[in-house]
């Protein structure tokens, strides 16, 4: 019996040995959870206003891009529960708009398509003015068509080099505001104001400084350089938007960096604070001048900065429309975009809003989607750019 009971004993030890004890509950950090509870409090409105109107949004215009989706069609539930239950009829290209009868019968890719081969006209008077020849090389009207979206494209993509120019700029002010200087905390609120300042006022301001007889033709010897305008008709080729409306795109290139220079200042200003003093002065030590420090040192620190300034400009960039529409608004009662300024996004803005005659927002649902495509290819070409240099 003794030896059982001291069997039972040493297994009931072993037992013991082997389970690990269980492990004791933390007591509960209240002030912890309570900082925990406020903060998911302040994210949520963020979090569920980011989940509902950009990727809740973009997912239903990415449906409605297949469609035949119009101002008729009723309420967008009813029309979204007809596709999920199998209507075909959702996809049916058929229909009669103001330019008659449009697509074929089920053509779900019929908007990007069209995309591609949409021809609108220019109405500026220079346009008027260009002959349409035959294929045997005769006139036969006059007038200039283009590809709204290649057209709209083209100025969306001028306008970036205002990219690279603000870096410069923004780098250059920024390196002289980092400096142990009297006042630099001064200029630095007074670069900074053309950010909170309003785009309408900035616009106006403009306009009124590049008028006929403004400040820059005045700078540039009273010279009458037609920057409002629709540019010198002597320069007009086979392709009117290269040249027609230079100037005007180059004004708003000008506008945007000027407007845009002093957040990004802030930035490198920050960047050039973390830049490592030690570094710097060992490189100074070593006989290295103040360019060399500059490339070797300074530039290596600040590059996360670059690449988020550039990553934030370009997508921001991509998507222009205020500042274009409000110098030169649209050409035709209908409001369509103007041509040779206007955005990519008008393009979206025209269509998607309605405005179009025929009134068909699953068309700038459409454009909108290949607005997104480009924007993720141009991020993730930057991001590879970015592995690249760090391997």
């Amino acid at each position: 019996m003794e030896e059982n009971i001291t069997v039972a004993q040493a297994a009931e030890a072993v037992a013991e040995a082997v389970i690990p004890e269980k492990k004791k509950r933390k007591p509960v950090n209240q002030q912890k959870l309570q900082d925990n509870i406020w903060g998911w409090a302040f994210c949520l409105p963020l979090i569920v206003g980011t989940v509902v109107f950009v990727y809740f949004a973009l997912v239903i215009a990415l449906l409605l891009s297949f469609t035949n989706y119009n101002v008729n069609s009723g309420g967008i539930w009813e029309y979204l529960g007809k596709m999920f239950s199998g209507d075909k009829s959702v996809f049916d290209m058929t229909a009669e708009s103001a330019g008659g009868v449009i697509g074929k019968k089920y053509d779900p890719f019929y908007w990007y398509r069209f995309a591609f081969s949409e021809k609108a006209w220019f109405t500026s008077d220079w346009a008027k003015t260009q002959p349409i020849y035959n294929e045997v090389g005769e006139i036969i009207g006059f007038g200039r068509t283009s590809n709204a979206m290649w057209a709209t494209m083209f100025n969306t993509v001028f306008y970036l080099i205002g990219i690279p120019i603000g870096m410069v700029l923004s780098v250059f002010f920024a390196v002289c505001m980092s400096r142990d200087i009297k006042g630099g905390s001064v200029f630095r609120v007074l670069y900074y104001l053309p950010c909170v300042a309003s785009t309408i006022a900035i616009v106006y301001t403009f306009r009124i400084m590049f008028t006929d007889d403004g400040v820059f033709n005045q700078i540039l010897g009273g010279k009458v350089i037609p920057w409002l305008g629709e540019g010198n008709p002597d320069w007009g080729g086979k392709d009117p938007y290269w040249t027609q409306g230079l100037l005007s795109k180059t004004m708003i290139v000008i506008m945007s960096v000027w407007k845009g220079l002093g957040g990004t200042i802030i930035l490198y200003v920050a960047g050039l604070s973390g830049v490592n003093a030690s570094t710097k002065e060992a490189a100074q030590i070593d006989g290295a001048n103040g360019w060399t420090t500059f490339w070797k040192v300074t530039m290596p620190d600040l590059y996360p900065v670059i690449f988020y300034n550039v990553v934030t400009a370009v997508i921001g960039g991509m998507q222009i429309y205020a500042e274009p529409e409000l110098f030169f608004g649209t050409n035709v009662a209908q409001g369509y975009p103007n041509l040779m300024t206007s955005g990519f996004v008008s393009l979206i803005w025209y269509h998607g809003t309605a405005k179009s005659p025929s009134a068909y927002p699953s068309q700038g649902a459409a454009y909108g989607m290949i607005l997104a495509v480009i924007i993720l290819i141009l991020t993730l070409f930057q991001f590879w750019l970015d592995s690249r240099k760090k391997d």
